[in-house]
């Protein structure tokens, strides 16, 4: 009998695909969000706000300022921000996927620059996961405010689904290393993390 090979795709399959999920409500996701002080968007000066932290702090190569209204429009919950005396000094960009967006992050064409309408859940979709889009922030606090809001969605909120992440920067690798990411299989630069799996990471 063959043996059973247990790599992160077999352990992904064993989740069950897509499902409805109480946290990922209209309501809910603002309330859950905000428990780690974190807001939804709220004007086009959010958005551009965060389109220029992101690119002062990561570079170019990034989704356009169209791009990231287009996807939060599709979703409702894909940008979130943290302020300090009414400024946006962070943000954190969890994007829920589809059974459709897991596969394209599996085999390496999803597009983080030009996101499939089919890859991404709106709020009160079955979703599959998460892809850890974008984070960035001005100071230390408000880094360590996302880091704590990231690590609270997969270690609390959402147990039962996949997070993901890319390796783009040396900043995001030590960040994934520091919440318990793994590399995915052989997938290029691809890292995920669920907690109904893995072991419990220590703060």
């Amino acid at each position: 009998m063959a043996a059973l090979i247990w790599n992160a795709r077999t352990q992904l399959k064993s989740l069950g695909g897509a499902r409805l999920h109480a946290n990922y409500m209209p309501g809910a996701s603002e309330a859950m969000m905000a428990s780690v002080r974190l807001t939804h968007v709220v004007s086009d000066a959010d958005y551009a706000a965060v389109h220029s932290l992101a690119t002062s702090e990561l570079g170019p190569g990034l989704a356009s300022l169209a791009e990231i209204k287009r996807v939060d429009d599709l979703t409702g919950a894909s940008i979130w921000v943290v302020r300090r005396n009414d400024a946006v000094t962070g943000f954190l960009a969890p994007l829920a996927l589809t059974e459709a967006g897991v596969a394209a992050l599996a085999d390496s064409t999803f597009d983080a620059a030009n996101i499939d309408e089919a890859w991404v859940a709106g709020l009160g979709e079955p979703l599959a996961g998460f892809y850890c889009w974008c984070y960035a922030g001005k100071d230390q606090v408000s880094r360590g405010a996302l880091v704590l809001g990231l690590r609270t969605l997969i270690d609390k909120h959402f147990t039962d689904l996949p997070f993901f992440g890319r390796d783009s920067t040396d900043a995001g690798a030590r960040i994934m290393h520091h919440l318990g990411f793994f590399p995915f299989d052989d997938t290029p630069h691809l890292f995920w993390r669920c907690c109904s799996l893995m072991e419990p990471v220590s703060c």
